[in-house]
């Protein structure tokens, strides 16, 4: 919605909301402590009002990793069938997705969702995302044996949009004036809501199996959607503005980042990588041609747009800003969100099982998702450049052209080489900022130079980096489920564990430099290249399948590469400095023995050859390879690791927990897309939010910051063994218990309908226990390594799930969910309640920190 974005009246701007042309204070993503000088604005039912400097909690980012899950679903559902019809049903539930989302960017923008009473509402309604994610198959046809599909669409719809206006209104309630304003926001939803409910109640003959009654119900969704949207132009623009400048932009940002997430799960899914399926030139080509066309993409926004944008806005005052904030956000950056969304759907159909050495040719509608996609988010990326900094940008105008230009030329072109060819289109426009418009470029960068350097926290490229291997977390579990026995729970385990020390590798580098130069992020294509490959060959990297490439040693080079890169990094900052050469040696070393034993590993015959004769050489191999690794930490001379920076460091490490939450999400949503929606699976499938949710809770609530202030109080190596112990090894105990609990709730909501009778001690109960059972575990660790003191509720927690593991044995898996469920909730309302002076005490703002991560010098 466009107005609705627009935040808090200028004419009565409550206390902590920006003076118009005010700049925001720098900091990280999480500096969200929105106070005034007086403390938080408290405004009706304990809703803390939003203050000038506030940023995007951590919150509003796990609801955006829900919003993935309904990309993906309108992903696969044009790709099921690649139709101008099925096109044009997907763009139109786009648009109904969008105007959701933006729903929540407006109240994000006004009320603190992470304070009060918001964070239950928020779940709630992050629950209501989830359950029309997995209905949007059913928006125009309804599914027999389940609950009416295109009801259950417009009921979450108008649940998303009522709840956002009734919390906004709650708040303006006690001042007239405001209460006019946001009472006027009603008006359009209550005129579209007639014609949405007349559109999921179409008469079944008529809607179902009738092209005549899904343009029917088409019509009448696009009727509703031009209501809503068009009430809210027309209403007046002055009387709004912006609550925070930085939550705003942050917002935009991190969705533009979620939807390039998207884009590289739906094309790793389409790789056709399976346990039937072999490894082939294409799979990887395929895989390292968009990462290209995908990181380079990402590079022409977040390079100058992102902070030029940012700046523009916070420049304007009054209803200028409240315009360019709607014209610039609310509206261009649907179509560069429509423009990935294409371009997932065109890679998905690129590459759905085709081999590398094949000479097909790309069909018309996949050449144009794949070229339409990308030319579209030119497009949307010269008009939000325009609109926001009065720039006409000339490698993105360039990119249009030669999009245009190629796609007659790729249509003779096996797919493959026409992907390339696309590639090289848009890796053309950084060349030609490089060269060509080299002026211009260092012109505008030096423009941008004030607000890029008071940034601190997680830089955008490492959270790009997190997304790749939220689709490598999924494999992960893909290959547990391949494998539904203890063989299959180790080796995830020990593919989980060899992922992680990469992660932490590339986070150690980022917590010591900061580096933004075009080096740097060519590095980083490459390492998101490597973990994508990785992520593609989890599933044969113990079970190879004949008639390809050999998938173990496609997994250990690419993984090689992973770590050659890091080391390159290492080794370009830190070449003239003879300390810390020696503690790259210190990092090499062991690299290149852990390799070498997975090349042997992977040397070894598969186990469809003789199980029993070569799986223990298998196994013995990969464990030996893990202890080397996780043992170098402790080969490194702490005092001359620096951990630079608590805030980024705290940040990177709570990022990648909330991506894993995410992806949990995805892979329970994506277990059941194509079945009917019923009573049983919505409930599962909310119960298992709930449990992500408590998950959430149990970290982030208190131990997340407590983490953060304990690393700041230390100084040199004993931050940096606090680092390593607290944050690289006890994370990872809590990661594998995310993973374990994401196989669990998988097989649960996916099989919930199957089995009504006691299941006995099977797989999908002893993951979801187990999983959850280590994730408090690993937090328990966490928190006895930062404050040295035990939580005696915690302690109670897992002894109480310990006993009733074997108690839901005798019960369905419905059953044995819900008290799952249940339990976490009520000990996570035992615990909000036993720390709240904990919590209000770590809430004051921290003083920042002196050191940060050095700058190098751009290139």
């Amino acid at each position: 919605m466009p107005t609705p974005s627009l935040g808090a009246p200028v004419g009565r701007r409550r206390a902590g909301h920006p003076v118009p042309g005010s700049a925001v204070r720098p900091g990280g993503p999480w500096q969200s402590e929105g106070v005034t000088d007086k403390g938080p604005k408290v405004a009706a039912g304990r809703i803390q009002l939003v203050g000038e400097s506030s940023a995007v909690s951590r919150l509003e980012l796990f609801l955006d990793l829900i919003f993935v899950f309904a990309f993906i679903t309108v992903t696969a559902m044009a790709a099921a069938d690649l139709t101008v019809v099925n096109l044009l049903h997907a763009g139109l539930l786009l648009v109904l997705i969008w105007t959701c989302w933006i729903s929540y960017a407006w109240l994000g923008n006004a009320v603190r969702v992470d304070r009060g009473v918001m964070p239950v509402v928020m779940f709630g309604l992050a629950a209501v995302v989830l359950v029309m994610g997995a209905d949007l198959p059913e928006a125009y046809a309804d599914k027999p044996g389940g609950l009416p599909g295109p009801l259950v669409l417009v009921v979450c719809y108008l649940v998303i949009r009522v709840g956002t206006l009734l919390v906004l209104t709650t708040v303006a309630w006690s001042d007239p004036a405001e209460r006019r304003g946001h009472l006027r926001l009603w008006l359009p939803l209550l005129a579209g809501a007639p014609v949405l409910l007349a559109a999921a109640l179409l008469p079944q003959p008529l809607g179902e199996g009738s092209e005549s009654g899904e343009w029917a119900r088409f019509g009448l969704l696009l009727m509703a959607l031009l209501i809503d949207h068009g009430g809210a132009m027309a209403m007046r623009l002055t009387r709004w503005s912006i609550s925070s400048v930085k939550h705003w932009t942050e917002r935009f940002h991190l969705i533009i980042l979620v939807a390039f997430g998207e884009v590289i799960i739906s094309a790793g899914m389409g790789q056709g990588v399976g346990t039937a399926t072999p490894v082939s030139w294409g799979v990887v080509g395929g895989a390292v041609l968009s990462m290209l066309l995908v990181g380079v993409l990402w590079w022409t926004y977040f390079d100058i747009a992102r902070f030029g944008a940012e700046d523009a806005l916070e420049r304007a005052s009054g209803p200028a800003r409240a315009l360019l904030a709607r014209d610039a956000y609310t509206f261009l950056h649907l179509p560069m969100i429509a423009g990935l969304i294409l371009l997932s759907l065109g890679l998905k159909h690129t590459f759905n099982g085709l081999a590398f050495e094949s000479v097909q040719h790309e069909s018309g509608l996949g050449l144009f998702a794949l070229y339409g996609g990308v030319a579209l988010y030119l497009v949307g990326l010269i008009a939000f450049e325009r609109r926001a900094m009065g720039l006409l940008g000339r490698g993105p105008i360039t990119g249009v052209v030669l999009v245009l230009v190629l796609a007659p030329v790729a249509a003779h072109l096996p797919v493959v080489f026409g992907l390339g060819l696309l590639a090289a289109a848009v890796v053309s426009l950084v060349l030609l900022d490089r060269t060509v418009f080299r002026v211009r470029h260092r012109a505008l960068h030096g423009a941008i130079e004030p607000v890029t350097e008071r940034f601190s926290g997680v830089t955008p490229k490492e959270l790009f980096l997190d997304l790749v291997y939220v689709f490598a977390f999924i494999q992960v579990t893909e290959l547990m489920t391949a494998v539904p026995n203890a063989r299959g729970l180790f080796e995830g385990v020990v593919v989980l564990a060899l992922l992680w020390w990469s992660w932490s590798c590339y986070a150690w580098l980022g917590s010591a430099f900061r580096a933004e130069n075009a080096v740097a992020r060519m590095m980083l294509l490459g390492a998101a290249a490597s973990i994508l490959v990785i992520a593609i060959t989890v599933p044969v990297v113990f079970a190879d399948v004949p008639g390809g490439l050999s998938g173990p040693v496609v997994f250990v080079t690419a993984y090689g590469v992973l770590r050659a890169l890091n080391l390159g990094a290492f080794w370009m900052i830190t070449r003239h400095d003879r300390v810390f050469r020696g503690q790259l040696v210190r990092l090499a070393v062991p690299a290149a023995v852990v390799l070498a034993l997975l090349y042997a590993a992977a040397a070894v015959p598969p186990a469809s050859a003789d199980p029993e004769a070569f799986q223990p050489v298998r196994t013995t191999l990969w464990v030996v390879a893990i202890v080397i690794d996780f043992g170098s930490g402790y080969l490194l001379n702490a005092r001359h690791w620096l951990v630079r920076s608590a805030e980024h460091w705290a940040d990177r490490f709570g990022l990648i927990i909330l991506v894993a939450l995410g992806g949990a999400i995805v892979s329970t949503g994506l277990s059941v897309t194509n079945r009917a929606v019923s009573t049983m699976m919505i409930l599962a499938t909310v119960l298992g939010l709930v449990l992500i949710a408590a998950l959430w809770w149990a970290y982030f609530d208190v131990d997340a910051t407590m983490g953060q202030r304990r690393v700041q109080s230390l100084s040199d190596g004993q931050r940096s063994r606090l680092a390593l112990e607290a944050y690289t090894y006890a994370h990872l105990v809590m990661i594998t218990g995310i993973v374990l609990v994401a196989l669990g709730l998988r097989k649960t909501v996916a099989e919930v309908e199957r089995f009504h009778g006691p299941v006995g001690w099977d797989m999908p109960l002893l993951t979801l226990y187990g999983g959850v059972i280590l994730f408090l575990l690993g937090d328990k660790l966490f928190w006895w390594r930062i404050t040295q003191r035990l939580r005696p509720l915690r302690v109670v927690a897992i002894l109480t799930l310990i006993a009733l593991t074997p108690v839901c044995t005798r019960v369905s898996r419905l059953a044995g969910l819900a008290v799952l469920a249940a339990t976490l909730t009520a000990f996570a309302l035992a615990e909000a309640i036993s720390t709240r002076q904990v919590r209000r005490a770590i809430r004051e703002p921290l003083v920042p920190e002196s050191a940060t991560p050095p700058h190098p010098r751009r290139h």
